[in-house]
Protein backbone atom coordinates (compact mmCIF):
# COMPACT_ATOMS: atom_id res chain seq x y z
CA UNK A 1 0.00 0.00 0.00
CA UNK A 2 1.16 3.91 -0.83
CA UNK A 3 0.72 6.03 1.97
CA UNK A 4 -0.49 9.27 1.08
CA UNK A 5 -1.45 12.70 2.74
CA UNK A 6 -3.28 15.76 1.48
CA UNK A 7 -1.48 18.58 0.07
CA UNK A 8 -2.01 21.85 1.53
CA UNK A 9 -4.93 24.17 0.22
CA UNK A 10 -2.31 26.89 -0.99
CA UNK A 11 -0.64 24.12 -2.89
CA UNK A 12 -3.84 22.72 -4.96
CA UNK A 13 -5.41 25.71 -5.49
CA UNK A 14 -1.87 27.59 -6.82
CA UNK A 15 -1.80 24.18 -9.06
CA UNK A 16 -5.84 25.18 -10.25
CA UNK A 17 -5.26 29.25 -11.32
CA UNK A 18 -7.10 29.54 -14.30
CA UNK A 19 -9.43 26.61 -14.00
CA UNK A 20 -13.11 27.19 -13.80
CA UNK A 21 -13.70 23.50 -13.97
CA UNK A 22 -12.30 19.53 -13.03
CA UNK A 23 -12.90 16.07 -12.95
CA UNK A 24 -11.88 14.41 -9.86
CA UNK A 25 -10.48 10.46 -9.89
CA UNK A 26 -10.41 9.18 -6.12
CA UNK A 27 -8.76 5.79 -5.86
CA UNK A 28 -10.54 3.04 -3.96
CA UNK A 29 -7.06 1.48 -2.95
CA UNK A 30 -4.43 2.76 -1.14
CA UNK A 31 -5.92 6.37 -0.59
CA UNK A 32 -8.81 5.47 0.94
CA UNK A 33 -6.90 3.19 3.21
CA UNK A 34 -4.78 6.26 3.89
CA UNK A 35 -7.87 8.64 4.64
CA UNK A 36 -7.03 10.87 1.61
CA UNK A 37 -10.10 9.42 -0.82
CA UNK A 38 -12.46 8.59 1.44
CA UNK A 39 -16.03 10.48 2.02
CA UNK A 40 -14.89 12.64 4.11
CA UNK A 41 -11.34 13.80 2.37
CA UNK A 42 -14.11 14.12 -1.18
CA UNK A 43 -16.12 16.67 0.45
CA UNK A 44 -13.20 18.43 2.20
CA UNK A 45 -12.12 18.84 -1.39
CA UNK A 46 -15.40 19.36 -2.97
CA UNK A 47 -16.33 22.05 -0.83
CA UNK A 48 -12.31 24.08 -1.15
CA UNK A 49 -13.12 24.02 -4.95
CA UNK A 50 -16.64 25.39 -4.50
CA UNK A 51 -15.64 28.01 -1.91
CA UNK A 52 -12.96 29.20 -5.01
CA UNK A 53 -15.26 29.07 -7.41
CA UNK A 54 -14.13 25.70 -9.21
CA UNK A 55 -16.83 23.70 -10.81
CA UNK A 56 -16.88 19.48 -10.39
CA UNK A 57 -18.24 18.04 -13.38
CA UNK A 58 -17.96 14.66 -11.85
CA UNK A 59 -16.32 12.34 -9.33
CA UNK A 60 -15.42 9.12 -10.57
CA UNK A 61 -14.17 6.61 -7.52
CA UNK A 62 -12.13 3.77 -8.96
CA UNK A 63 -11.18 0.26 -7.24
CA UNK A 64 -7.31 1.11 -7.98
CA UNK A 65 -6.35 3.98 -10.49
CA UNK A 66 -3.01 2.42 -10.82
CA UNK A 67 -4.94 -0.55 -12.21
CA UNK A 68 -4.15 0.70 -16.10
CA UNK A 69 -6.53 -1.53 -18.26
CA UNK A 70 -9.29 -1.55 -15.75
CA UNK A 71 -9.33 2.92 -15.78
CA UNK A 72 -8.23 3.03 -18.96
CA UNK A 73 -11.61 1.36 -20.15
CA UNK A 74 -13.74 2.89 -17.36
CA UNK A 75 -12.70 6.36 -18.34
CA UNK A 76 -12.94 5.42 -21.99
CA UNK A 77 -16.78 4.93 -21.65
CA UNK A 78 -17.50 8.41 -19.49
CA UNK A 79 -18.61 11.58 -21.31
CA UNK A 80 -17.39 14.10 -18.89
CA UNK A 81 -14.16 12.37 -18.08
CA UNK A 82 -13.53 12.85 -22.08
CA UNK A 83 -15.18 16.57 -21.79
CA UNK A 84 -12.81 17.67 -19.13
CA UNK A 85 -9.88 19.93 -19.52
CA UNK A 86 -8.56 19.52 -16.26
CA UNK A 87 -8.33 16.01 -14.12
CA UNK A 88 -7.77 16.45 -10.44
CA UNK A 89 -6.73 13.38 -8.65
CA UNK A 90 -7.05 11.73 -5.08
CA UNK A 91 -4.60 8.64 -6.00
CA UNK A 92 -0.97 8.55 -5.30
CA UNK A 93 1.31 9.20 -8.15
CA UNK A 94 1.37 5.87 -9.94
CA UNK A 95 -2.22 6.56 -10.22
CA UNK A 96 -1.83 9.80 -11.70
CA UNK A 97 1.07 8.61 -14.03
CA UNK A 98 -1.42 5.69 -15.36
CA UNK A 99 -4.07 7.86 -16.77
CA UNK A 100 -1.40 10.49 -17.84
CA UNK A 101 0.15 7.23 -20.28
CA UNK A 102 -3.41 7.54 -22.40
CA UNK A 103 -4.66 11.00 -21.66
CA UNK A 104 -3.50 14.46 -22.71
CA UNK A 105 -5.32 16.03 -20.48
CA UNK A 106 -4.27 18.64 -17.66
CA UNK A 107 -3.09 16.33 -14.61
CA UNK A 108 -3.49 17.76 -11.14
CA UNK A 109 -2.29 16.06 -7.91
CA UNK A 110 -4.01 16.65 -4.40
CA UNK A 111 -2.10 13.65 -2.84
CA UNK A 112 1.83 13.44 -1.65
CA UNK A 113 2.76 10.01 -1.66
CA UNK A 114 5.13 9.25 1.70
CA UNK A 115 6.11 5.46 1.93
CA UNK A 116 5.21 2.30 0.45
CA UNK A 117 3.95 0.32 3.29
CA UNK A 118 3.31 -3.32 1.58
CA UNK A 119 4.43 -4.15 -2.08
CA UNK A 120 2.64 -6.76 -3.76
CA UNK A 121 4.27 -7.47 -7.03
CA UNK A 122 7.00 -4.98 -9.01
CA UNK A 123 6.00 -3.40 -12.38
CA UNK A 124 6.70 -0.73 -13.96
CA UNK A 125 8.92 2.10 -11.65
CA UNK A 126 6.71 5.48 -11.98
CA UNK A 127 7.03 6.78 -8.53
CA UNK A 128 9.52 7.21 -5.98
CA UNK A 129 7.10 7.88 -3.52
CA UNK A 130 9.85 11.29 -2.53
CA UNK A 131 6.55 13.16 -0.37
CA UNK A 132 6.73 16.13 -2.27
CA UNK A 133 4.84 15.52 -5.81
CA UNK A 134 5.74 18.06 -8.34
CA UNK A 135 3.25 15.94 -11.29
CA UNK A 136 1.02 19.06 -11.29
CA UNK A 137 3.83 20.86 -12.98
CA UNK A 138 5.33 18.27 -14.97
CA UNK A 139 1.86 17.24 -16.80
CA UNK A 140 1.42 13.55 -14.56
CA UNK A 141 5.05 12.45 -15.61
CA UNK A 142 7.48 12.25 -12.79
CA UNK A 143 10.99 13.27 -13.64
CA UNK A 144 12.83 12.28 -10.32
CA UNK A 145 11.39 8.47 -11.19
CA UNK A 146 11.54 8.67 -14.88
CA UNK A 147 14.72 10.04 -15.48
CA UNK A 148 17.57 8.48 -14.55
CA UNK A 149 19.31 11.30 -13.54
CA UNK A 150 16.54 12.42 -11.14
CA UNK A 151 16.52 16.13 -13.00
CA UNK A 152 13.57 18.15 -12.00
CA UNK A 153 14.43 21.18 -14.06
CA UNK A 154 15.00 19.98 -17.64
CA UNK A 155 16.89 17.79 -19.23
CA UNK A 156 20.73 17.11 -19.25
CA UNK A 157 21.08 17.81 -23.00
CA UNK A 158 22.15 14.43 -23.74
CA UNK A 159 19.17 13.42 -25.57
CA UNK A 160 19.25 12.05 -29.13
CA UNK A 161 15.68 12.04 -30.86
CA UNK A 162 13.73 12.30 -28.11
CA UNK A 163 15.36 9.29 -26.11
CA UNK A 164 17.82 9.26 -23.52
CA UNK A 165 21.29 9.09 -23.33
CA UNK A 166 21.74 6.19 -20.99
CA UNK A 167 19.16 4.37 -21.89
CA UNK A 168 18.34 4.72 -25.21
CA UNK A 169 15.00 2.15 -25.21
CA UNK A 170 13.57 4.78 -22.96
CA UNK A 171 11.62 8.10 -24.15
CA UNK A 172 13.80 10.98 -22.55
CA UNK A 173 11.23 12.41 -19.20
CA UNK A 174 11.56 15.75 -19.90
CA UNK A 175 10.41 15.41 -24.05
CA UNK A 176 7.17 14.02 -22.52
CA UNK A 177 7.05 16.51 -20.28
CA UNK A 178 7.51 19.07 -22.70
CA UNK A 179 5.20 17.58 -25.05
CA UNK A 180 2.23 17.40 -22.60
CA UNK A 181 3.03 20.93 -21.04
CA UNK A 182 2.80 22.42 -25.00
CA UNK A 183 0.03 20.42 -25.42
CA UNK A 184 -1.68 21.95 -22.76
CA UNK A 185 -0.51 25.91 -23.45
CA UNK A 186 1.66 24.98 -20.10
CA UNK A 187 5.39 25.73 -21.56
CA UNK A 188 5.41 29.32 -20.68
CA UNK A 189 4.38 29.16 -16.91
CA UNK A 190 6.74 25.94 -16.67
CA UNK A 191 9.55 27.83 -18.15
CA UNK A 192 9.52 30.81 -15.56
CA UNK A 193 9.21 28.69 -12.58
CA UNK A 194 11.92 26.86 -10.79
CA UNK A 195 11.35 23.10 -8.96
CA UNK A 196 13.59 23.05 -5.46
CA UNK A 197 16.37 20.32 -6.41
CA UNK A 198 15.14 16.95 -4.61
Amino acid sequence: MILTVQKSDKEILKSLEGESAVFIIACAGCAVKSNTADKQSIEYISKLLSDNNIKISEIEILGSVCAKQKTQEILSKNTNFQKAKTILFLSCGTGIQAVGSFSDKRLIAVLNSQAITVVESSYSKFCSVCGDCILSYTQGICPKTRCPKSLVNGPCGGFVNGKCEIDSSKDCAWVLIYEKLKKNNGLDKFINSFIEPK
